[in-house]
């Protein structure tokens, strides 16, 4: 009996023992995946950005989802991505399947992010982009909304954007190459670009718009992003010539890259995109031989986009002995998908996007708001907002052992820049190799000539309309008009389609002309929209049309402002000016350009539209 009594006693304060354990509640979690290629800096700071972000919300006592309250727990998920795409959809599967996150941050290199956003978007998981650029990773969100609308670009904007501030960084060297050398011929530039997929649409914009700004191109290069040694294109670079090395080099070859550069000492500089020369051991990893490399960036000691800037990089420091780069904006994301899902009060997906199109939000990497389905200049809802105001970045170069930021920089700004600066930013600097070539080369060129004293102009003609711009006449015989186009513009017999007599523009690229004849038009909005999206999509009037006459005064036409996507996937603006003849045939004089890389110029495109007479 004493034995069975024991027995049940020490049963029941077994069960006395163990039932607290079990009966106390379980702490809320909202599990979110970190995915990147964790082998290699990107995915690093994939992570480390998304440990501060998490711990940031978690201090604060976490997220409160109506009455409850939830802790941040991450997931680490290696893609794999920069040697395999198909490693990068399997560990979004495992996330979405096994871990059964429903929001995931990272993603770096664009083919892989295209087969994991697929992959998420059959769960219907939120994927918030934190390192790939390609612009259709978002157009296709306008394209299938319901599908695409779990996907949001937050880190950098997009490629068509940073096409934009190459150019301007491309401007920022030239104009001190030429202050210090006095050099006056057309710098000669090369490009230099990783051979993956994101950078395949800047080379094709580069070559075709840097001559047009008045350099010329000495070749492109397209080495492995795996590569470990560049002699042979630094070879045929140095013996090309060049200038200046505009990179677009996102992954592991960056090193080899600079330290080849500086090894051969290549006598050209070099700006662009590096994102080793990003990171603090980016020095030391090249042997000190990326000397005054420059990349785009998002952070640089020092300097603050933000007010939170500094603070968060001061954290990084501490915790990982390293500067941020561009990745870590999973710090950012992940405080930003929190707001969210606190303003919605759940955590259903439909309801956390409905609210994380709302951002607005001040983060370490600057101003963050994204675009919308109503608002969004390329077709591109859910990608990240950029420009004075908003995203921006920096440029930063390595100065003699320290990564310094040196634009933006409004002393070599167009005028919408030029009250975009932050303090600490620092003059850029010329390797000193460069400088000394151009330099002789100079001293030898002849002394510029002088400007002729301009002709007294010719009294015009009745009817005659003199033009701000230098013009090249094209002529149709029927129906029987002319037109007038800038004259350094060449034919683009690849437009010539269709209803399309003619085509003139920068070559391969924008600004350009297009000059229709087909069956007489009708000017409805829906008869405009039926015709032009016939060859292209998602046409839309901007203003007109508006009942007009030609510069003759009595021949009526009709003028409109538009836009429209095309089948290559770019959003066109233009100005059209059209005519329907007596005899039922119509004409058309389009004017178009791409907004990002040649901005819409009202009065030089009525002019140059206006120019149509008919005989």
């Amino acid at each position: 009996m004493k034995k069975i009594l024991f027995s049940l006693l020490a049963s029941i304060l077994l069960v006395a023992l163990v039932l607290p354990a079990c009966a106390a509640p379980e702490a809320n979690t909202i599990k979110i995946g970190v995915i990147g290629p964790m082998e290699y800096i990107q995915g690093e700071h994939h992570w480390y950005g998304a440990e501060i972000g998490r711990d940031t919300v978690n201090a604060a006592g976490g997220v409160t989802v109506g009455e409850e309250q939830y802790m941040v727990e991450l997931v680490k998920a290696d893609s794999n991505e920069i040697l395999s795409v198909d490693d990068s959809a399997a560990a979004m599967e495992r996330l979405c399947t096994v871990d059964m996150v429903k929001f995931v941050v990272g993603g770096f290199r664009t083919e892989a992010v295209f087969a994991m956003q697929e992959v998420a978007m059959d769960y219907q998981t939120i994927f918030l982009d934190c390192g790939a650029a390609t612009l259709e990773l978002c157009t296709v969100v306008g394209e299938d909304y319901d599908r695409y609308k779990y996907f949001f670009r937050v880190t950098p904007f997009c490629n068509y954007h940073l096409v934009s501030n190459e150019l301007m960084e491309l401007a920022l060297a030239r104009a001190v190459i030429q202050q210090q050398t006095g050099i006056q011929r057309p710098l000669k530039v090369a490009i230099v670009a990783e051979g993956a997929q994101w950078a395949d649409g800047m080379v094709a914009a580069f070559e075709a718009y840097i001559p047009a700004q008045g350099y010329e191109v000495v070749g492109t290069w397209r080495p492995s992003p795996t590569a470990t040694e560049l002699n042979a294109e630094m070879t045929a670079i140095e013996a090309a010539g060049a200038d200046i090395i505009l990179t677009l080099v996102s992954g592991p070859l960056g090193i080899p890259y600079a330290r080849t550069w500086g090894e051969l000492e290549v006598s050209a500089a070099s700006v662009g995109i590096n994102v080793e020369s990003q990171k603090d051991g980016f020095w030391d990893a090249t042997g000190g031989f990326g000397n005054y490399d420059t990349t785009l960036n998002t952070y640089c000691e020092g300097v603050a986009l933000s007010p939170k800037t500094l603070p968060f990089m001061e954290t990084f420091k501490a915790k990982t002995g390293q500067v941020p780069t561009y990745t870590s904006g999973t710090n950012d994301a992940i405080i930003m998908l929190c707001e969210a899902i606190e303003r919605a009060g759940t955590l259903d997906a439909d309801a956390v996007v409905a609210e994380f199109e709302k951002t607005d939000y001040i983060g370490a990497g600057g101003h963050i708001v994204f675009t919308t389905l109503e608002d969004s200049p390329y077709k591109n809802p859910h990608d990240l907002k950029y420009g004075p105001g908003y995203a921006t970045g920096l440029a930063t170069q390595w100065q003699d052992g320290v990564n310094k930021a040196v634009w933006p920089n409004p002393d070599f700004a167009s005028e919408e820049w030029k009250d975009v600066s932050y303090p600490g930013i620092v003059p850029w600097v010329a390797p000193p190799r460069l400088i000394e070539r151009l330099t002789a080369e100079a001293a030898t060129e002849p002394p510029p000539e002088e400007a002729a004293p301009e002709e007294e102009a010719a009294p015009e003609e009745e009817g005659e309309v003199g033009l701000s711009f230098e013009a090249a006449t094209f002529t149709w015989d029927d129906p029987a008009f002319s037109v007038q186009y800038m004259a350094g513009w060449a034919e683009r017999p690849e437009n010539v389609v269709g209803d399309t007599v003619a085509s003139f523009g920068i070559p391969a690229f924008i600004p350009g002309c297009s000059i229709n004849v087909g069956d007489a038009a009708e000017f409805t909005e829906e008869a405009l929209t039926a015709s032009w999206n016939e060859t292209n999509s998602d046409f839309a009037l901007l203003a007109g049309p508006t009942e007009t006459t030609l510069a003759d005064g009595t021949t009526p036409a009709m003028e409109y402002e538009c836009e429209y996507v095309t089948d290559a996937g770019y959003l066109i603006h233009s100005l059209c000016l059209s005519l329907n003849t007596d005899d039922g045939r119509n004409i058309l004089y389009i004017i178009w350009t791409i907004d990002a890389f040649s901005p819409y110029d009202a009065d030089l495109f009525r002019e140059m539209v206006y120019t149509l007479t008919v005989e």
